[in-house]
């Protein structure tokens, strides 16, 4: 399957930060390891830059990679779980996110019951 599927109703934004994210997963990119420039992955994938830096948007939010002003983006980061699609990281982030809020609730309920 060449990515990003035009057929695929999945933006390609996210079906590209997938390829990318299942690169360095598998190894193919290393920590460390400079990614091509956006213009380079423009061409490679068949898509826009802005295409392109919404991918990259999506891969830094979830601390994969990380963006240096006048050196280039960066791999910082494996995956520490398998390959997972990006709609799936959100929603764990997102689970982390609620689950800390509720701690937090709980907490205070009993703080107000000790009172």
């Amino acid at each position: 399957m060449s990515v990003p599927d035009f057929s695929n109703p999945r933006p390609a934004y996210l079906q590209i930060a997938d390829d990318l994210r299942q690169e360095v997963t598998a190894g193919r990119i290393q920590v460390g390891e400079r990614l091509p420039a956006r213009r380079q992955l423009a061409q490679r994938y068949g898509v826009a830059v802005e295409t392109i830096r919404r991918a990259l948007d999506e891969l830094a939010r979830d601390g994969l990679i990380s963006a240096q002003s006048t050196r280039g983006t960066f791999v910082v980061k494996t995956s520490d779980q398998p390959y997972l699609p990006s709609e799936l990281h959100q929603i764990m982030s997102e689970m982390r996110r609620l689950s800390e809020r509720l701690e937090n609730l709980e907490a205070r309920v009993t703080d107000l019951e000790d009172r």
